[in-house]
């Protein structure tokens, strides 16, 4: 976790649970939540703030992380190739065109 989702998830509790922290203890936790990945941050304070009573501590939030379910942590898009890109510019191209022809429809389709 970097410096910056750090602060905010401690400034969210801080002001959520009414504590503040010493400096040591905030570099502590620092330390220690460093290994969290940061696209997990914001689903694991969502759910401290769901399930803790009181101000979380390490443990609690490395069980939040452990429970996270996959479908709350932000998976960046893979990036696109230069081929991927043309295949789709291509594909697009393809059905552009067919729209630009129209609906073919039967003339008994045609309320006739």
């Amino acid at each position: 976790m970097n410096r910056k989702n750090f602060t905010l998830m401690i400034k969210t509790f801080s002001e959520v649970y009414e504590k503040s922290l010493n400096p040591y203890v905030i570099e502590t936790y620092f330390e220690l939540f460093q290994e969290i990945p940061d696209s997990q941050v914001a689903a694991i304070t969502k759910s401290c703030l769901r399930k803790c009573k009181y101000f979380p501590r390490p443990a609690d939030v490395f069980e939040m992380l452990s429970e996270t379910p996959e479908r709350y942590i932000f998976k960046p898009e893979p990036e696109l190739t230069k081929e991927d890109i043309e295949k789709n510019k291509a594909e697009a191209r393809k059905i552009m065109d067919q729209l630009k022809g129209g609906f073919n429809m039967p003339e008994t389709a045609k309320g006739g």
